[in-house]
């Protein structure tokens, strides 16, 4: 499990929502000052992110509680947002080089297996939405 602090923000009978700071990896960093993307970092300052997550265990506004997302959940996620159109994007410009057509028809070929990729993603996200949903595990 992946896991984060977040902060309760709201929540109702069925929906927690929680701000949860964006992290990098400058933090670990030891060239930290001298790269332009931890200055950017330092620059900019702190970010969050609000997240809505299912209430299953009572908390209350400003409370700590841990949020998690199994690492299986989150590859596959990440399979399916970058892999997928990639790899559609692909077959498809093949497909056309193999079939002998020209150049232009390889390259729309090419980006609509990209958008074919995209929209099946889309249309994934929103069949198995739960599957992604990140959880909270302790108060």
């Amino acid at each position: 499990m992946i896991e984060q602090k977040a902060k309760v923000v709201g929540c109702d009978e069925n929906t927690v929502w929680l701000e949860a700071e964006r992290q990098s990896t400058c933090s670990s960093c030891r060239l930290k000052q001298g790269c332009g993307t931890g200055l950017l970092a330092d620059h900019v300052g702190k970010r969050f992110s609000q997240i809505s997550v299912a209430k299953i265990h009572d908390v209350s506004v400003g409370q700590q509680v841990n949020l998690a997302i199994p690492e299986q959940t989150l590859l596959r996620g990440a399979f399916l947002m970058y892999i997928l159109p990639l790899v559609l994007m692909f077959l498809f410009a093949a497909l056309a080089e193999f079939l002998k057509f020209n150049e232009v028809v390889e390259i729309f070929a090419g980006m609509s297996g990209l958008c074919i990729g995209f929209f099946l993603v889309r249309l994934r996200l929103r069949t198995k939405e739960d599957s992604f949903k990140a959880k909270i595990v302790e108060e």
